[in-house]
Protein backbone atom coordinates (compact mmCIF):
# COMPACT_ATOMS: atom_id res chain seq x y z
CA UNK A 1 0.00 0.00 0.00
CA UNK A 2 2.87 2.34 0.75
CA UNK A 3 4.22 1.86 -2.76
CA UNK A 4 0.89 2.71 -4.37
CA UNK A 5 -0.29 5.61 -2.18
CA UNK A 6 1.49 8.92 -1.62
CA UNK A 7 0.36 11.96 0.30
CA UNK A 8 0.50 15.23 -1.60
CA UNK A 9 -0.60 18.58 -0.16
CA UNK A 10 -2.76 16.92 2.47
CA UNK A 11 -4.43 14.54 0.00
CA UNK A 12 -3.78 10.92 -0.77
CA UNK A 13 -2.86 10.17 -4.37
CA UNK A 14 -2.62 6.69 -5.90
CA UNK A 15 0.43 5.63 -7.92
CA UNK A 16 -0.45 4.30 -11.38
CA UNK A 17 2.95 2.67 -11.94
CA UNK A 18 1.61 -0.86 -11.43
CA UNK A 19 -1.42 -0.24 -13.65
CA UNK A 20 0.83 1.28 -16.32
CA UNK A 21 3.20 -1.71 -16.18
CA UNK A 22 0.36 -4.19 -16.60
CA UNK A 23 -1.12 -2.13 -19.44
CA UNK A 24 2.25 -2.13 -21.23
CA UNK A 25 2.54 -5.88 -20.65
CA UNK A 26 -0.96 -6.34 -22.07
CA UNK A 27 0.00 -4.29 -25.15
CA UNK A 28 3.11 -6.41 -25.64
CA UNK A 29 1.03 -9.59 -25.43
CA UNK A 30 -1.35 -8.20 -28.03
CA UNK A 31 1.60 -7.35 -30.31
CA UNK A 32 3.08 -10.82 -29.93
CA UNK A 33 -0.30 -12.43 -30.61
CA UNK A 34 -0.89 -10.25 -33.68
CA UNK A 35 2.54 -10.96 -35.15
CA UNK A 36 2.23 -14.71 -34.49
CA UNK A 37 -1.22 -14.63 -36.07
CA UNK A 38 0.32 -12.77 -39.01
CA UNK A 39 2.80 -15.61 -39.39
CA UNK A 40 -0.04 -18.15 -39.53
CA UNK A 41 -1.88 -16.02 -42.09
CA UNK A 42 1.33 -15.66 -44.11
CA UNK A 43 1.73 -19.44 -44.23
CA UNK A 44 -1.78 -19.73 -45.66
CA UNK A 45 -1.04 -16.93 -48.10
CA UNK A 46 2.11 -18.72 -49.27
CA UNK A 47 0.03 -21.69 -50.38
CA UNK A 48 -2.59 -19.48 -52.06
CA UNK A 49 -0.03 -17.34 -53.92
CA UNK A 50 2.02 -20.34 -55.04
CA UNK A 51 -1.00 -22.24 -56.35
CA UNK A 52 -2.41 -19.11 -58.05
CA UNK A 53 0.88 -18.40 -59.84
CA UNK A 54 1.23 -22.07 -60.77
CA UNK A 55 -2.23 -22.13 -62.34
CA UNK A 56 -1.51 -18.91 -64.26
CA UNK A 57 1.91 -20.05 -65.51
CA UNK A 58 0.71 -23.53 -66.43
CA UNK A 59 -2.32 -22.17 -68.30
CA UNK A 60 -0.29 -19.66 -70.35
CA UNK A 61 2.50 -22.01 -71.34
CA UNK A 62 0.06 -24.84 -72.12
CA UNK A 63 -2.01 -22.46 -74.21
CA UNK A 64 1.07 -21.39 -76.19
CA UNK A 65 2.15 -24.98 -76.87
CA UNK A 66 -1.40 -26.11 -77.63
CA UNK A 67 -1.83 -23.20 -80.03
CA UNK A 68 1.38 -24.14 -81.86
CA UNK A 69 0.27 -27.78 -82.15
CA UNK A 70 -3.18 -26.76 -83.41
CA UNK A 71 -1.70 -24.42 -86.01
CA UNK A 72 0.75 -27.01 -87.34
CA UNK A 73 -1.88 -29.75 -87.45
CA UNK A 74 -4.18 -27.43 -89.37
CA UNK A 75 -1.43 -26.70 -91.89
CA UNK A 76 -0.60 -30.41 -92.08
CA UNK A 77 -4.12 -31.00 -93.33
CA UNK A 78 -3.46 -28.95 -96.50
CA UNK A 79 -2.96 -31.09 -99.61
CA UNK A 80 -0.17 -28.91 -101.02
CA UNK A 81 2.29 -30.29 -98.45
CA UNK A 82 1.74 -33.81 -99.86
CA UNK A 83 1.97 -32.93 -103.59
CA UNK A 84 5.39 -34.05 -104.93
CA UNK A 85 4.95 -31.78 -107.96
CA UNK A 86 5.09 -28.61 -105.82
CA UNK A 87 8.71 -27.59 -105.13
CA UNK A 88 9.65 -27.54 -101.45
CA UNK A 89 10.60 -23.86 -101.65
CA UNK A 90 7.07 -23.01 -102.73
CA UNK A 91 5.72 -24.89 -99.74
CA UNK A 92 7.73 -22.79 -97.29
CA UNK A 93 6.99 -19.31 -98.72
CA UNK A 94 3.56 -19.23 -97.12
CA UNK A 95 5.05 -20.50 -93.85
CA UNK A 96 7.67 -17.74 -93.81
CA UNK A 97 4.91 -15.13 -94.09
CA UNK A 98 2.95 -16.69 -91.21
CA UNK A 99 5.84 -16.88 -88.71
CA UNK A 100 5.91 -13.21 -87.59
CA UNK A 101 2.12 -13.00 -87.62
CA UNK A 102 1.80 -15.81 -85.06
CA UNK A 103 4.91 -14.76 -83.11
CA UNK A 104 7.18 -17.69 -83.96
CA UNK A 105 10.88 -17.56 -84.65
CA UNK A 106 10.19 -19.69 -87.74
CA UNK A 107 7.75 -22.17 -89.27
CA UNK A 108 9.52 -24.69 -91.51
CA UNK A 109 8.86 -27.60 -93.85
CA UNK A 110 10.89 -30.85 -93.61
CA UNK A 111 10.77 -33.45 -96.40
CA UNK A 112 10.88 -37.24 -96.11
CA UNK A 113 14.69 -37.21 -96.16
CA UNK A 114 14.64 -34.97 -93.05
CA UNK A 115 15.87 -31.90 -94.92
CA UNK A 116 14.55 -28.55 -93.81
CA UNK A 117 13.76 -25.89 -96.39
CA UNK A 118 13.65 -22.12 -95.94
CA UNK A 119 13.33 -19.29 -98.44
CA UNK A 120 16.73 -18.03 -99.63
CA UNK A 121 18.80 -20.76 -97.98
CA UNK A 122 20.08 -24.15 -99.00
CA UNK A 123 18.31 -27.19 -97.54
CA UNK A 124 19.89 -28.45 -94.32
CA UNK A 125 19.74 -31.92 -92.83
CA UNK A 126 18.06 -32.35 -89.44
CA UNK A 127 18.70 -36.08 -89.29
CA UNK A 128 21.02 -35.60 -86.32
CA UNK A 129 18.27 -34.05 -84.23
CA UNK A 130 16.90 -36.47 -81.67
CA UNK A 131 13.38 -35.09 -81.83
CA UNK A 132 13.34 -35.56 -85.64
CA UNK A 133 14.47 -39.15 -85.26
CA UNK A 134 11.65 -39.77 -82.75
CA UNK A 135 9.07 -38.06 -84.94
CA UNK A 136 9.96 -40.07 -88.08
CA UNK A 137 10.24 -43.33 -86.13
CA UNK A 138 7.04 -42.99 -84.07
CA UNK A 139 4.90 -40.70 -86.22
CA UNK A 140 4.01 -38.66 -83.11
CA UNK A 141 4.33 -34.93 -82.63
CA UNK A 142 7.29 -33.65 -80.64
CA UNK A 143 7.76 -30.72 -78.23
CA UNK A 144 11.43 -30.17 -77.41
CA UNK A 145 13.21 -28.63 -74.47
CA UNK A 146 14.99 -25.34 -75.07
CA UNK A 147 18.15 -25.76 -77.11
CA UNK A 148 20.63 -23.66 -79.06
CA UNK A 149 19.86 -23.25 -82.78
CA UNK A 150 20.30 -20.78 -85.60
CA UNK A 151 23.32 -19.71 -87.59
CA UNK A 152 25.20 -18.56 -84.49
CA UNK A 153 24.46 -21.81 -82.67
CA UNK A 154 23.63 -19.83 -79.52
CA UNK A 155 20.01 -18.71 -79.94
CA UNK A 156 17.74 -20.60 -77.52
CA UNK A 157 14.28 -21.66 -78.56
CA UNK A 158 11.63 -24.34 -78.11
CA UNK A 159 10.44 -26.44 -81.07
CA UNK A 160 7.03 -27.97 -81.77
CA UNK A 161 6.86 -30.47 -84.68
CA UNK A 162 3.99 -32.50 -86.20
CA UNK A 163 4.30 -35.26 -88.88
CA UNK A 164 2.91 -35.11 -92.39
CA UNK A 165 1.13 -38.45 -92.87
CA UNK A 166 0.20 -39.28 -96.44
CA UNK A 167 -0.97 -42.67 -97.56
CA UNK A 168 -0.24 -44.16 -94.15
CA UNK A 169 3.40 -43.15 -94.14
CA UNK A 170 5.40 -40.11 -93.08
CA UNK A 171 6.19 -37.82 -96.01
CA UNK A 172 7.77 -35.11 -93.89
CA UNK A 173 6.84 -32.76 -91.07
CA UNK A 174 6.13 -29.14 -90.14
CA UNK A 175 7.75 -27.48 -87.16
CA UNK A 176 7.80 -24.06 -85.51
CA UNK A 177 10.29 -22.50 -83.11
CA UNK A 178 9.00 -20.53 -80.09
CA UNK A 179 11.21 -17.75 -78.83
CA UNK A 180 12.98 -18.59 -75.58
CA UNK A 181 12.45 -15.02 -74.35
CA UNK A 182 8.71 -15.38 -74.93
CA UNK A 183 8.53 -18.24 -72.40
CA UNK A 184 10.61 -16.19 -69.95
CA UNK A 185 8.12 -13.31 -70.28
CA UNK A 186 5.19 -15.68 -69.74
CA UNK A 187 6.76 -16.81 -66.46
CA UNK A 188 7.30 -13.21 -65.34
CA UNK A 189 3.69 -12.30 -66.12
CA UNK A 190 2.46 -15.32 -64.19
CA UNK A 191 4.43 -14.22 -61.11
CA UNK A 192 3.02 -10.67 -61.28
CA UNK A 193 3.67 -8.59 -58.16
CA UNK A 194 2.90 -11.35 -55.64
CA UNK A 195 6.53 -12.28 -54.97
CA UNK A 196 6.25 -15.83 -56.32
CA UNK A 197 9.14 -17.61 -58.08
CA UNK A 198 8.52 -19.84 -61.12
CA UNK A 199 10.97 -22.36 -62.58
CA UNK A 200 10.47 -24.36 -65.80
CA UNK A 201 12.09 -27.80 -65.79
CA UNK A 202 12.99 -29.81 -68.92
CA UNK A 203 12.56 -33.51 -69.65
CA UNK A 204 15.98 -34.30 -68.19
CA UNK A 205 15.33 -32.38 -64.95
CA UNK A 206 17.39 -29.39 -66.14
CA UNK A 207 16.43 -25.79 -65.40
CA UNK A 208 15.29 -24.14 -68.65
CA UNK A 209 14.04 -20.84 -67.22
CA UNK A 210 13.60 -19.42 -63.72
CA UNK A 211 12.50 -16.13 -62.14
CA UNK A 212 14.28 -17.28 -58.96
CA UNK A 213 17.70 -16.76 -60.58
CA UNK A 214 18.64 -20.44 -60.86
CA UNK A 215 21.36 -20.93 -63.53
CA UNK A 216 20.23 -22.23 -66.91
CA UNK A 217 21.01 -25.91 -67.42
CA UNK A 218 21.58 -26.76 -63.73
CA UNK A 219 19.75 -29.78 -62.40
CA UNK A 220 16.72 -29.16 -60.22
CA UNK A 221 17.96 -32.08 -58.11
CA UNK A 222 20.88 -29.93 -56.93
CA UNK A 223 18.48 -27.23 -55.76
CA UNK A 224 16.34 -29.81 -53.93
CA UNK A 225 19.38 -31.43 -52.29
CA UNK A 226 20.58 -28.02 -51.06
CA UNK A 227 17.25 -27.54 -49.25
CA UNK A 228 15.85 -29.03 -46.06
CA UNK A 229 12.58 -30.79 -46.96
CA UNK A 230 9.65 -31.28 -44.61
CA UNK A 231 7.48 -34.41 -44.89
CA UNK A 232 9.04 -35.59 -48.18
CA UNK A 233 12.41 -36.75 -49.51
CA UNK A 234 14.39 -35.72 -52.59
CA UNK A 235 13.94 -39.20 -54.10
CA UNK A 236 10.19 -39.01 -53.63
CA UNK A 237 10.03 -35.63 -55.39
CA UNK A 238 12.06 -36.98 -58.32
CA UNK A 239 9.63 -39.90 -58.65
CA UNK A 240 6.67 -37.51 -58.58
CA UNK A 241 8.16 -35.32 -61.32
CA UNK A 242 9.04 -38.31 -63.51
CA UNK A 243 5.52 -39.70 -63.08
CA UNK A 244 4.02 -36.29 -64.00
CA UNK A 245 2.03 -36.17 -60.75
CA UNK A 246 1.15 -32.72 -59.36
CA UNK A 247 1.98 -31.94 -55.74
CA UNK A 248 3.50 -29.52 -53.24
CA UNK A 249 6.09 -29.47 -50.45
CA UNK A 250 7.63 -27.25 -47.77
CA UNK A 251 11.36 -26.61 -47.66
CA UNK A 252 14.00 -24.48 -45.97
CA UNK A 253 16.51 -22.88 -48.35
CA UNK A 254 19.13 -20.26 -47.49
CA UNK A 255 17.49 -19.67 -44.10
CA UNK A 256 14.06 -18.98 -45.60
CA UNK A 257 10.92 -21.10 -45.52
CA UNK A 258 9.40 -21.91 -48.93
CA UNK A 259 6.18 -23.49 -50.13
CA UNK A 260 6.48 -25.01 -53.62
CA UNK A 261 3.71 -26.38 -55.87
CA UNK A 262 4.48 -28.24 -59.11
CA UNK A 263 2.65 -29.64 -62.15
CA UNK A 264 3.38 -31.17 -65.58
CA UNK A 265 2.78 -28.89 -68.61
CA UNK A 266 0.30 -30.41 -71.08
CA UNK A 267 1.60 -31.82 -74.38
CA UNK A 268 5.20 -31.62 -73.11
CA UNK A 269 7.69 -33.34 -70.86
CA UNK A 270 8.20 -30.10 -68.91
CA UNK A 271 7.42 -29.46 -65.25
CA UNK A 272 6.60 -26.07 -63.80
CA UNK A 273 7.46 -25.29 -60.16
CA UNK A 274 6.13 -22.24 -58.29
CA UNK A 275 7.61 -21.23 -54.90
CA UNK A 276 6.74 -18.51 -52.38
CA UNK A 277 8.99 -17.55 -49.47
CA UNK A 278 7.68 -16.91 -45.98
CA UNK A 279 9.25 -13.49 -45.61
CA UNK A 280 7.84 -12.33 -48.94
CA UNK A 281 4.33 -13.29 -47.84
CA UNK A 282 4.90 -11.81 -44.37
CA UNK A 283 6.04 -8.46 -45.79
CA UNK A 284 2.79 -8.23 -47.75
CA UNK A 285 0.80 -8.92 -44.57
CA UNK A 286 2.88 -6.56 -42.41
CA UNK A 287 1.00 -3.26 -43.17
CA UNK A 288 -2.28 -4.78 -41.97
CA UNK A 289 -0.55 -6.18 -38.86
CA UNK A 290 0.96 -2.80 -38.03
CA UNK A 291 -2.47 -1.19 -38.37
CA UNK A 292 -3.97 -3.70 -35.92
CA UNK A 293 -1.07 -3.20 -33.48
CA UNK A 294 -1.41 0.58 -33.72
CA UNK A 295 -5.14 0.46 -33.01
CA UNK A 296 -4.53 -1.91 -30.09
CA UNK A 297 -1.96 0.45 -28.57
CA UNK A 298 -4.35 3.38 -28.93
CA UNK A 299 -7.07 1.32 -27.25
CA UNK A 300 -4.73 0.48 -24.35
CA UNK A 301 -3.78 4.16 -23.94
CA UNK A 302 -7.45 5.19 -23.97
CA UNK A 303 -8.33 2.45 -21.48
CA UNK A 304 -5.51 3.53 -19.16
CA UNK A 305 -6.77 7.12 -19.33
CA UNK A 306 -10.30 6.03 -18.41
CA UNK A 307 -9.01 3.96 -15.49
CA UNK A 308 -6.97 6.88 -14.20
CA UNK A 309 -9.97 9.17 -14.46
CA UNK A 310 -12.26 6.71 -12.68
CA UNK A 311 -9.81 6.04 -9.85
CA UNK A 312 -9.15 9.76 -9.45
CA UNK A 313 -12.88 10.29 -8.93
CA UNK A 314 -13.06 7.51 -6.36
CA UNK A 315 -10.04 8.92 -4.53
CA UNK A 316 -12.01 12.06 -3.69
CA UNK A 317 -14.23 9.94 -1.46
CA UNK A 318 -11.15 8.15 -0.08
CA UNK A 319 -9.58 11.53 0.76
CA UNK A 320 -12.62 12.42 2.87
CA UNK A 321 -12.45 9.08 4.71
CA UNK A 322 -8.69 9.32 5.28
CA UNK A 323 -9.10 12.85 6.61
CA UNK A 324 -11.74 11.61 9.06
CA UNK A 325 -9.45 8.79 10.22
CA UNK A 326 -6.58 11.25 10.77
CA UNK A 327 -8.83 13.48 12.83
CA UNK A 328 -9.91 10.42 14.84
CA UNK A 329 -6.28 9.50 15.52
CA UNK A 330 -5.55 13.04 16.67
CA UNK A 331 -8.53 13.01 19.01
CA UNK A 332 -7.60 9.65 20.53
CA UNK A 333 -3.83 9.91 20.87
CA UNK A 334 -3.40 13.55 21.80
CA UNK A 335 -4.99 12.66 25.17
CA UNK A 336 -2.56 11.11 27.66
CA UNK A 337 -5.33 8.78 28.85
CA UNK A 338 -6.95 7.21 25.78
CA UNK A 339 -9.32 5.17 27.95
CA UNK A 340 -11.30 8.35 28.63
CA UNK A 341 -12.03 8.90 24.91
CA UNK A 342 -15.66 9.62 23.98
CA UNK A 343 -16.53 6.68 21.71
CA UNK A 344 -19.74 8.30 20.52
CA UNK A 345 -17.47 11.03 19.17
CA UNK A 346 -15.27 8.33 17.62
CA UNK A 347 -18.28 6.94 15.74
CA UNK A 348 -19.21 10.43 14.56
CA UNK A 349 -15.69 11.09 13.31
CA UNK A 350 -15.52 7.87 11.32
CA UNK A 351 -18.67 8.82 9.41
CA UNK A 352 -17.82 12.52 9.14
CA UNK A 353 -17.63 13.56 5.50
CA UNK A 354 -19.67 10.56 4.37
CA UNK A 355 -22.99 11.50 6.00
CA UNK A 356 -24.58 14.82 6.81
CA UNK A 357 -24.21 15.35 10.57
CA UNK A 358 -27.51 17.23 10.84
CA UNK A 359 -29.97 15.15 8.86
CA UNK A 360 -28.27 11.74 8.94
CA UNK A 361 -28.44 11.25 5.17
CA UNK A 362 -25.30 10.83 3.06
CA UNK A 363 -23.46 13.73 1.50
CA UNK A 364 -23.93 14.79 -2.10
CA UNK A 365 -20.78 13.07 -3.43
CA UNK A 366 -21.57 9.79 -1.66
CA UNK A 367 -25.17 9.89 -2.93
CA UNK A 368 -24.02 10.34 -6.53
CA UNK A 369 -21.77 7.29 -6.20
CA UNK A 370 -24.46 5.16 -4.50
CA UNK A 371 -27.22 6.19 -6.91
CA UNK A 372 -25.08 5.43 -9.93
CA UNK A 373 -24.46 1.88 -8.65
CA UNK A 374 -28.15 1.36 -7.80
CA UNK A 375 -29.28 2.41 -11.28
CA UNK A 376 -26.90 -0.07 -12.89
CA UNK A 377 -28.15 -2.90 -10.64
CA UNK A 378 -31.86 -1.98 -10.79
CA UNK A 379 -34.48 -4.38 -12.15
CA UNK A 380 -35.43 -3.12 -15.64
CA UNK A 381 -38.97 -4.44 -15.14
CA UNK A 382 -39.54 -1.97 -12.29
CA UNK A 383 -39.67 1.83 -12.16
CA UNK A 384 -36.79 3.91 -10.81
CA UNK A 385 -37.55 7.52 -9.86
CA UNK A 386 -35.33 10.35 -8.67
CA UNK A 387 -36.99 12.91 -6.38
CA UNK A 388 -35.61 16.41 -5.88
CA UNK A 389 -37.05 17.59 -2.51
CA UNK A 390 -36.86 21.24 -1.51
CA UNK A 391 -38.11 22.82 1.73
CA UNK A 392 -40.29 25.75 0.73
CA UNK A 393 -39.91 28.16 3.69
CA UNK A 394 -36.56 27.47 5.42
CA UNK A 395 -35.42 31.12 5.22
CA UNK A 396 -38.67 32.37 6.76
CA UNK A 397 -38.42 29.75 9.51
CA UNK A 398 -34.81 30.71 10.31
CA UNK A 399 -35.67 34.43 10.34
CA UNK A 400 -38.79 33.99 12.45
CA UNK A 401 -37.78 31.27 14.91
CA UNK A 402 -34.03 31.02 14.62
CA UNK A 403 -31.72 28.51 13.03
CA UNK A 404 -32.41 25.90 15.69
CA UNK A 405 -36.00 25.62 14.43
CA UNK A 406 -34.77 25.31 10.85
CA UNK A 407 -32.41 22.52 11.94
CA UNK A 408 -35.32 20.67 13.58
CA UNK A 409 -37.31 20.85 10.33
CA UNK A 410 -34.36 19.60 8.27
CA UNK A 411 -33.82 16.70 10.71
CA UNK A 412 -37.49 15.75 10.40
CA UNK A 413 -37.32 15.77 6.61
CA UNK A 414 -34.15 13.65 6.65
CA UNK A 415 -35.78 11.13 9.00
CA UNK A 416 -38.87 10.75 6.76
CA UNK A 417 -36.83 10.41 3.57
CA UNK A 418 -34.57 7.74 5.08
CA UNK A 419 -37.71 5.72 5.85
CA UNK A 420 -38.65 5.69 2.14
CA UNK A 421 -35.05 4.97 1.22
CA UNK A 422 -35.12 1.71 3.17
CA UNK A 423 -38.62 0.77 2.02
CA UNK A 424 -37.91 1.12 -1.72
CA UNK A 425 -34.23 0.08 -1.85
CA UNK A 426 -32.99 3.56 -2.64
CA UNK A 427 -30.57 6.25 -1.55
CA UNK A 428 -31.02 9.69 0.03
CA UNK A 429 -28.52 12.53 0.11
CA UNK A 430 -28.41 16.17 1.11
CA UNK A 431 -27.85 18.09 -2.10
CA UNK A 432 -27.65 21.60 -0.67
CA UNK A 433 -28.84 23.73 2.28
CA UNK A 434 -32.53 22.83 2.13
CA UNK A 435 -32.40 20.47 -0.85
CA UNK A 436 -32.47 16.66 -0.76
CA UNK A 437 -32.22 14.06 -3.52
CA UNK A 438 -33.78 10.63 -3.19
CA UNK A 439 -33.62 7.65 -5.58
CA UNK A 440 -36.34 4.96 -5.33
CA UNK A 441 -35.67 1.75 -7.31
CA UNK A 442 -38.40 -0.79 -6.47
CA UNK A 443 -41.68 0.69 -7.74
CA UNK A 444 -44.06 -1.60 -9.61
CA UNK A 445 -45.54 1.05 -11.91
CA UNK A 446 -46.37 4.74 -12.22
CA UNK A 447 -49.53 4.23 -10.18
CA UNK A 448 -47.48 3.10 -7.19
CA UNK A 449 -45.07 6.01 -7.78
CA UNK A 450 -47.89 8.54 -7.61
CA UNK A 451 -49.31 6.85 -4.50
CA UNK A 452 -45.91 7.09 -2.79
CA UNK A 453 -45.54 10.75 -3.81
CA UNK A 454 -49.06 11.62 -2.55
CA UNK A 455 -48.21 10.05 0.79
CA UNK A 456 -44.79 11.68 0.95
CA UNK A 457 -46.12 15.18 0.27
CA UNK A 458 -48.59 14.82 3.16
CA UNK A 459 -45.95 13.49 5.56
CA UNK A 460 -43.57 16.33 4.75
CA UNK A 461 -46.26 18.86 5.71
CA UNK A 462 -45.74 19.59 9.40
CA UNK A 463 -45.42 22.56 11.75
CA UNK A 464 -42.82 23.97 14.13
CA UNK A 465 -43.87 25.41 17.50
CA UNK A 466 -41.91 28.48 18.46
CA UNK A 467 -42.72 31.42 20.74
CA UNK A 468 -46.31 30.35 21.16
CA UNK A 469 -46.92 30.21 17.45
CA UNK A 470 -47.16 27.31 14.98
CA UNK A 471 -45.20 27.78 11.74
CA UNK A 472 -46.16 25.40 8.89
CA UNK A 473 -43.45 23.50 7.06
CA UNK A 474 -43.94 22.01 3.59
CA UNK A 475 -41.82 20.69 0.74
CA UNK A 476 -42.01 20.73 -3.05
CA UNK A 477 -40.90 17.68 -5.04
CA UNK A 478 -39.69 17.40 -8.63
CA UNK A 479 -39.55 13.87 -10.06
CA UNK A 480 -37.71 12.29 -12.99
CA UNK A 481 -38.37 8.68 -14.09
CA UNK A 482 -35.43 6.61 -15.34
CA UNK A 483 -35.33 5.64 -19.01
CA UNK A 484 -32.79 3.17 -20.49
CA UNK A 485 -29.60 5.00 -21.36
CA UNK A 486 -30.35 7.98 -19.11
CA UNK A 487 -27.40 9.22 -17.04
CA UNK A 488 -27.78 10.13 -13.36
CA UNK A 489 -26.81 13.76 -14.02
CA UNK A 490 -29.56 14.00 -16.63
CA UNK A 491 -32.15 12.63 -14.18
CA UNK A 492 -31.11 15.19 -11.58
CA UNK A 493 -31.43 17.97 -14.15
CA UNK A 494 -34.91 16.76 -15.18
CA UNK A 495 -36.01 16.49 -11.54
CA UNK A 496 -34.71 20.03 -10.97
CA UNK A 497 -36.83 21.25 -13.89
CA UNK A 498 -39.88 19.53 -12.42
CA UNK A 499 -39.16 21.15 -9.02
CA UNK A 500 -38.97 24.55 -10.69
CA UNK A 501 -42.41 23.88 -12.23
CA UNK A 502 -43.88 23.12 -8.76
CA UNK A 503 -42.28 26.22 -7.24
CA UNK A 504 -43.69 28.34 -10.02
CA UNK A 505 -47.20 26.88 -9.68
CA UNK A 506 -48.04 27.03 -6.01
CA UNK A 507 -45.47 24.89 -4.10
CA UNK A 508 -46.20 22.14 -1.62
CA UNK A 509 -46.88 19.44 -4.20
CA UNK A 510 -44.99 17.24 -6.72
CA UNK A 511 -44.61 17.15 -10.48
CA UNK A 512 -43.27 14.30 -12.66
CA UNK A 513 -41.16 15.54 -15.55
CA UNK A 514 -42.43 14.08 -18.82
CA UNK A 515 -39.83 13.46 -21.57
Amino acid sequence: MKKNLQKKEGKWDISFAVITRYTILFCLLIMITVFIGGGVLSAGRMKTDAETSLVAGHARISQRVRGAVSLLESLAGLSEYYDPDIPPIEKVKKLDQMSPYFGYMMICYVDSDIYVYSDGSEPASLASRDYMQKLFSTGKRQVTDSFAAGADGATLNYTVAVPLLGGGKITGCLFCAIYFDEIVEILRQSVGTGGSEITLIGTQGQIMSSTAGFPYGDSITEVINDSVLFGVTADYLEEQLLAARPGAFWSLRNGNLYYTAYQRVENTGWDILCSVSFWTAYEETLPALLLVVGLSVLFCIAFLGLVRRYIAGQMKTVDILVHSVEELENRIYRDERPETADFQEVLRLTSDGLTDSLTGVVTRSVFLSQADVLLKKADPQMIQALCFVDMDNLKYLNDSCGHASGDIALKSIGYILREYEKKYQGAVGRYGGDEFVMLLTELDDEKELRSVLDELVLRLQTSIQSGGQSIPVQCSIGVAVYRPGTELEQMIAEADEALYYVKKNGKGYYYIQQK
